[in-house]
């Protein structure tokens, strides 16, 4: 099991290396993206349209948020 999950993260690191070698000779880069420090998120954006991929990136987290707390809810509400 430990293999398979250092296997993914692997593949995750990899990914992101690839997508920022890729996006890096362009010369005109947008960056944007939402880190969530518990329940506070953090949106950061930095280029032309950074703050579109900031506000994106918060509103499918936000989403992403909802839909975990209703699966939860809706789970442990069936167990009883």
């Amino acid at each position: 099991m430990k293999r398979l999950m250092a296997a993914g993260m692997l593949a995750m690191l990899l990914g992101f290396a690839l997508l920022f070698a890729a996006a890096a000779p362009a010369g005109n880069v947008a960056v944007g993206g939402v880190v969530f420090v518990g329940p506070f998120p953090i949106v950061f954006g930095a280029g032309p349209g950074g703050w579109a991929l900031g506000v994106g990136s918060a509103i499918v987290g936000a989403i992403a948020v909802a839909l975990l707390i209703v699966w939860s809810w809706h789970g442990w509400r069936r167990q009883s």
